[in-house]
C-alpha cells in the first residue's frame, strides 16, 4: 500500500520534530521499518515525491539502431523481432524491439 505524499510529509516532519519513529508508525498505523525506509528515501532524494516512471538511464537503441531496425523491416517485411534484435548487437529484449519499432510507426505482423 502506499502512502499518500502529503501523509508521508506529516510522518516526517514529526521525526524531525523529535517525535520517535515508534510513536509515529504508531499514530499513523505504519510499520517502524516502513516508516525507517521512508525517512531513509527523504534523506537520500530530499523529496517524498514519488520517481518518474520510464528508464533510469540511456537507451541502449540508439537512432543508428532505429534506421538499421527500419533497413532490415524493409527489406525483409516477414522477417522476426528475434532475427531484429540479433542483428542489432546490442543485450535488449524482443519486447524493447516491439516498443520501438511501433514507436517508429512500423508493426510486425504475422500473416496466415
Amino acid at each position: 500500500m502506499r502512502i499518500p505524499v502529503q501523509t508521508a510529509r506529516k510522518m516526517v516532519s514529526s521525526v524531525e520534530r523529535g517525535e520517535s519513529v515508534a510513536s509515529v508508525a504508531r499514530r499513523f498505523e505504519v510499520t517502524e521499518r516502513g516508516l525507517h525506509k521512508l525517512l531513509g528515501r527523504y534523506r537520500e532524494r530530499g523529496t517524498l515525491e514519488p520517481r518518474k516512471p520510464g528508464p533510469k538511464g540511456p537507451t541502449k537503441l540508439s537512432p543508428e539502431k532505429d534506421a538499421t531496425m527500419l533497413a532490415l523491416v524493409r527489406a525483409d517485411p516477414g522477417i522476426t523481432l528475434k532475427a531484429i534484435r540479433e542483428r542489432l548487437s546490442v543485450e535488449v529484449a524482443e519486447s524493447t524491439v516491439c516498443r520501438r519499432l511501433k514507436r517508429l510507426g512500423l508493426s510486425l505482423k504475422n500473416s496466415p
